[in-house]
């Protein structure tokens, strides 16, 4: 470390230094046993450092600190003491002032400290600076054991950091290279070099060098590794694990995810930042790494994420991916998820198809989810806006039909190996502070619970759920929202047909069907959808529905015509009563009645099986009033003008019988209308209200009937009469008529 005479032999025991400083005189060999010394206790550093290097020589190996995996030879050991107590003394000879920094004199007792010089020193040797006073070299040695008896190398590093920072003020150059510190020296107090200067390079050459490994190393010259490794990557970074990397803010999530994976292409390796994008197959340059990167170190856990990089990185070297990503990036994707495939899956799931849009964010979300890369440019603009809102309607099964189309389009591309999806394990996160979140501690009854019980976006579910969108999302589309089959008042679209298939199985409706021959509509109501539903459900099964009508027309339901006759002719059935039997409706009965070739009645109100059997009940009515009994208000009329007959006036009858004076006019003009003649002359100025002769016989035979049959009182009170609205009086009335 200094320099020596060329004259003489070094002697143990004497000292080896020249007399007058320079390597042509002669060697001082003063007995160093009489020099004077400083005394240190048994427990300083001092000698405790004299008792590890005695080890060294003794054993002829170094096995402490950074040594312990790797035993070196005495030898390297000692050339590594050597190189970094150079070092430090280079720092104090030239830069005196820096003996004060706390970190660079770590662990050295303040006796030597106090000793060491504190003027620039000059030398005619300034490559191989020293120190004479004898504390000067005992506190290199320490500040040399002090970097390399730590027993991890990233712990070696932080303390050499101080000693790296400190040279570099005094020279650069041996700052940053570790080449011209010895060329003996060991590969481990390289590595620790590296860990101690990597920190002052960019994110991608820590990220090359391995900076936060127990061991940093130079990357080797071939890039065959990184390659191999290219096709274990996706372009868009695994999505449970990029959310985890990521910082939450970040709002760069494509570029971010292809940017992590070209991340982990040089993580360990000299490969170019376009060469890793060109080996993904995206269309990335250096510039978008950069950036994302600036970003990652940023936010405040670099260290942590050069970690979860390089473990995951490790993990991909060492483990065979089941996907084979570049592969994956080259099929023939223009066949996936056809027009007429889309609209059968939305029929079979009980989902709307909506327009063309939709059924383009469902391919865009299955290319993505198949070849792992982003949504191709020429996607159409509104496709690639709107496929952001697709795990919020997306369900389960339309998750499981979705799979079947992916499982499908990759077997015929004979990669039946192959799942459709896979990541490296979320374990390999473990123990890590990252900026990112991890989507797996959301509850996701509460989130289903928000999205399809609340109806509220991602983006305000993530606020309630202190997570983000992207995390929402991605939950979303791993385990989708179950929806409900019925809104308030009806099915939604294609979701009744689904509920059908769960509840009628292929052979439950051929029993019901075929062999119970239930109709279609009494199948329907049997599980709350309607008949055409059923009969949807019988053609996706192959069942053949009952007699077939012509082309154009829905099959229905055959009825005999005989006992179309009978029952409805000569029992007098309503329609009502017959199509319930069939299980159809009165309007499609009514119309195969006018196919036989049957007249309709006419239709009757509440009272109609009343009219059906008329004919039975005016058997037991006087023959003169049968005609008068029209409606639901007929005998409530004839009793009204029987009452009527003995006063003077109808103004006095409805007065006295408590009704509306138009209203007792309107039922008696009713009843002559229906009787076919005049039954009272109405009263003038100066005469009374007189009975006809026919309306005296009426009133006769009203109240024989009335007096020998104990005839039901009237269907409705007489307050409930309708206005007068009834039908005129024939011509045949007199001419003159007065009010009464």
């Amino acid at each position: 470390m200094r320099p020596h005479s060329g004259y003489g032999i070094p002697i143990p025991g004497r000292c080896a230094n020249t007399t007058r400083g320079s390597d042509k005189h002669p060697r001082c060999h003063h007995d160093l046993a009489t020099a004077p010394s400083l005394p240190f206790p048994a427990e300083s550093p001092v000698i405790q450092a004299q008792h590890l290097l005695a080890t060294c020589i003794e054993t002829g190996k170094a096995d402490f600190g950074i040594y312990t995996a790797d035993p070196q030879s005495a030898r390297v050991a000692f050339a590594d003491i050597r190189a970094l107590a150079a070092r430090f003394l280079m720092v104090t000879s030239r830069a005196a002032d820096l003996t004060s920094d706390t970190c660079l004199t770590r662990d050295v007792p303040a006796e030597l400290v106090t000793r060491m010089p504190t003027q620039k020193r000059t030398s005619r040797f300034p490559d191989r600076p020293g120190a004479s006073a004898p504390p000067s070299t005992a506190a290199a040695v320490l500040a040399a054991l002090n970097i390399l008896n730590q027993a991890a190398f990233a712990e070696a590093g932080r303390h050499m950091r101080s000693l790296v920072e400190a040279v570099s003020l005094v020279s650069p150059q041996a700052a940053l290279t570790v080449r011209t510190w010895g060329a003996d020296i060991s590969p481990l107090l390289k590595s620790v070099h590296l860990a101690a200067a990597l920190h002052r390079r960019p994110p991608s050459e820590q990220l090359r060098y391995r900076a936060v490994t127990s061991a940093p190393q130079k990357p080797p010259a071939e890039s065959g590794p990184a390659a191999q490794r290219a096709r274990k990557t996706p372009t868009l970074a695994w999505p449970g694990w990029w959310l985890r990397i990521a910082p939450a803010q970040c709002a760069f999530d494509t570029i971010m995810r292809q940017a992590l994976s070209a991340i982990l292409l040089i993580v360990g390796s000299r490969m170019h930042k376009e060469a890793a994008f060109t080996l993904l197959g995206s269309h990335l340059n250096s510039s978008h790494m950069s950036r994302m990167l600036r970003v990652l170190e940023q936010s405040g856990h670099w260290d942590a994420v050069q970690e979860a990089l390089t473990r995951v990185s490790d993990y991909l070297d060492s483990t065979d991916s089941p996907i084979d990503y570049h592969r994956r990036r080259h099929l023939d994707y223009d066949q996936l998820l056809p027009d007429e495939q889309w609209h059968s899956i939305c029929r079979t799931v009980g989902i709307s198809a909506g327009k063309q849009r939709r059924a383009g964010v469902v391919r865009a979300v299955l290319f993505e989810r198949l070849s792992a890369q982003p949504t191709p440019n020429t996607t159409p603009r509104t496709v690639r806006d709107h496929k952001v809102n697709f795990p919020v309607w997306h369900t389960p099964a339309l998750a499981e039909a979705l799979d079947d189309v992916a499982r499908s389009f990759l077997d015929r591309h004979h990669l039946t190996h192959e799942p459709l999806t896979w990541e490296p394990p979320t374990t390999l996160l473990d123990g890590l502070n990252l900026p990112g979140c991890d989507p797996h501690t959301v509850d996701l009854d509460r989130l289903h619970q928000l999205i399809r019980g609340q109806s509220q976006s991602p983006t305000a579910a993530a606020q309630e759920l202190d997570t983000t969108p992207e995390a929402i999302r991605y939950l979303l589309v791993l385990h989708p929202a179950p929806t409900t089959q019925r809104t308030a008042h009806r099915w939604r679209p294609n979701a009744a047909l689904r509920h059908a298939r769960e509840a009628l199985p292929p052979d439950d409706l051929t029993r019901l069907y075929t062999v119970q021959q239930r109709p279609l509509q009494q199948i329907g109501d049997q599980i709350g959808v309607s008949a055409r539903v059923i009969a949807n459900l019988a053609a996706e099964y192959g069942i053949p529905l009952r007699s077939p009508r012509e082309p154009g027309h829905n099959r229905t339901v055959h009825i005999d015509r005989e006992w179309l006759q009978e029952q409805y002719v000569v029992h007098q059935r309503s329609a009502a009563d017959l199509a319930a039997e069939p299980g159809i409706g009165a309007s499609t009965l009514l119309k195969r009645i006018k196919e036989a070739g049957m007249q309709t009645r006419t239709r009757g109100g509440r009272s109609h099986q009343r009219i059906l059997h008329r004919d039975t009940e005016l058997q037991h009515i006087p023959s003169p009033l049968r005609r008068a009994l029209t409606g639901r208000l007929g005998r409530t009329r004839l009793e009204l003008f029987a009452a009527a007959g003995p006063y003077g006036s109808l103004a006095k009858a409805a007065q006295a019988l408590g009704v509306v004076d138009a209203t007792l006019r309107a039922a008696i003009r009713h009843v002559e209308a229906d009787l076919g003649f005049h039954l009272i002359e109405r009263a003038t100025p100066t005469t009374p209200m007189q009975l006809t002769d026919p309306g005296r016989r009426i009133l006769a035979v009203i109240q024989a009937w009335q007096h020998s049959e104990a005839a039901p009182a009237p269907a409705f009170p007489a307050t409930d009469l309708p206005p007068p609205a009834g039908p005129t009086l024939p011509t045949t009335s007199p001419s003159k008529r007065t009010r009464s």
